[in-house]
């Protein structure tokens, strides 16, 4: 059935290509015909930039082509199942730039096995390669990435630029914020031998810091 099916493709694309060979841009730009009925007269033309389906009426399992994105992430030690979900946030934020629904968030780990040894006694490193495959869409019935796009993250984004806006027009909220953060970043012992006493104002320093975020961000909370 799979050789039958890659058959029927390439004699698809081979009657747009050049010397019986498709090129990307025809794949990309060319209607691609389909023939519905192989006694029929009449086909139906589907444009590229909408879903590609190939299966005869005799098919059992209807297949079809998509346009979908691919991000890739390495992990340091294992793959996380489900991604972590500002991974699947920034692949959403892919498909919407590309104007597709639905992505492959592969995730890579690599591992080096034990050494072995070669006939001349020298040991050598073999790498090992584990690649997990999640599908991200739009509009999974769980997450729904794409309501919590423009009903969540959108507004939150447009909070936060204007708070940004906020603070630096106000000169009190932006030398607040700036002494705040700055003792924050001195970190306890910089200042003398009071630990206990910086202790203290450091950890005063990060509630003002967060009270001021607070105060622009509500969301925050």
């Amino acid at each position: 059935v799979v050789r039958a099916r890659q058959k029927k493709c390439f004699e698809i694309l081979k009657s747009h290509g050049n010397a019986g060979i498709a090129s990307p841009e025809n794949i990309l730009n060319a209607d691609i015909e389909i023939l519905n009925n192989p006694d029929s007269t009449q086909n139906d033309k589907v444009k590229t930039e909408e879903i590609y389906d190939f299966s005869d009426e005799e098919d059992v399992e209807r297949w079809s082509l998509r346009p979908i994105v691919v991000e890739c992430k390495h992990r340091m030690t294992k793959a996380r199942i489900p991604p972590p979900l500002y991974d699947q946030i920034q692949t959403c934020i892919y498909c919407l730039m590309y104007g597709v629904e639905q992505a492959d968030l592969i995730q890579v780990v690599r591992r080096q096995s034990p050494k072995k040894s070669k006939g001349n006694g020298n040991q050598l490193d073999e790498q090992q390669m584990e690649i997990t495959i999640s599908r991200i869409c739009l509009h999974d019935p769980i997450y729904n990435h794409q309501y919590h796009w423009n009903a969540t993250l959108l507004p939150r984004i447009a909070s936060f630029v204007d708070a940004v806006y906020s603070i630096r027009r106000d000169d009190g909220k932006r030398y607040r914020l700036l002494m705040a953060m700055a003792q924050c970043e001195m970190g306890i012992g910089s200042l003398g031998t009071d630990l206990l006493k910086e202790g203290y104002e450091m950890e005063n320093a990060k509630k003002e810091t967060w009270k001021i975020l607070w105060e622009q961000c509500p969301w925050l909370l």
